[in-house]
């Protein structure tokens, strides 16, 4: 059973945010948080976690399988 898509938005007191994405993979993180992304303003930092990379490389290994 998949777990479900959290995220967590931080706003500190400059009104700087962080977005952090849980239980995702790939590219789905990214789509999940775009229409914060365009609420909040602009994105200056984006850092991937390693699921972001991981879930890539499985999708390449299938479709040479």
């Amino acid at each position: 059973m998949k777990k479900e898509l959290e995220i967590m938005l931080e706003v500190d007191e400059n009104g700087d945010f962080n977005i952090e994405v849980f239980n995702g993979d790939g590219k789905n993180c990214v789509e999940a948080t775009k229409n914060l992304e365009d609420v909040l303003g602009v994105v200056n930092n984006r850092k991937f976690k390693p699921e972001y990379r991981q879930q890539n490389v499985k999708n390449v290994n299938r479709l040479r399988n």
